[in-house]
């Protein structure tokens, strides 16, 4: 089963989910954002809570963690479970006796359809992570090396907005609307990523933007 069912989910997630994700940020900052606002310990009681995208992905805070549910469904026909020691159908759900666990199981006629849940943790308080609350927003800064990538919750009377900054197309939307100073990192000959350094008036101009390429909206589930 996990030889092969549980790899085509994970597969099939990080194909499916390629729009909620951003990976290999081209937007770093010099310094944790916003500047001269004081790093939090813990998420306030206003923005704890899941928040819901669609049924297969949900944004959950709590006060020291952030992490977003994936829901996979597969499907297998019964006759085929035999293949599989691993797993066993009681009481009409999958059972996984390697990881003790029942899955979600819905039985019709042959066809067994179950769904296989992925926890991906965006923010943690780790050693290199530091959280700020501003302008009914959370900032959430990872340090990379000397320099920081950076996301923003910003809370809404629905949910919550999701917004990770950011491509290259974003930082061409900063530039063009905010002007905002930067430098330029080279790999060899390209241009691997830029750091801007934002004064405080810059990054709440930024925090009041929309229309960015990785930005998803979660409503109150």
């Amino acid at each position: 089963m996990k030889k092969k069912f549980l790899i085509l989910a994970l597969t099939s997630v990080l194909f499916s989910c390629k729009e909620y994700a951003l990976n290999d940020g081209f937007i770093y900052f010099s310094d944790a954002q916003p500047s001269n606002v004081d790093a939090i310990k813990s998420f306030p009681k206003k923005f704890i809570g899941t928040y819901s995208l669609d049924y297969s992905h949900r944004l959950t805070i709590e006060e020291k963690i952030i992490f977003i549910k994936e829901i996979e469904t597969l499907s297998v026909l019964k006759s085929e479970l035999d293949s599989f020691p691993e797993v066993e159908l009681r009481n009409n759900e999958i059972f996984d006796k390697n990881e003790n666990k029942t899955y979600k199981t819905f039985v019709k006629g042959d066809t067994i359809t179950f769904e296989i849940e992925r926890l991906d943790t965006i923010f943690s308080f780790a050693t290199n992570e530091i959280a700020k609350e501003y302008k009914s927003s959370l900032v959430l800064n990872k340090k990379i090396d000397d320099n920081y990538l950076t996301s923003i919750i910003k809370l809404s009377t629905i949910g919550m907005k999701h917004i990770q900054l950011g491509t290259k197309k974003d930082f061409t939307k900063l530039q063009n609307e905010l002007r905002i100073p930067f430098v330029v990192a080279m790999n060899e000959k390209d241009t691997s990523h830029v750091v801007l350094t934002p004064s405080r008036a810059d990054f709440r101009k930024l925090i009041r933007k929309d229309g960015f390429e990785y930005q998803s909206t979660y409503l109150f589930k």
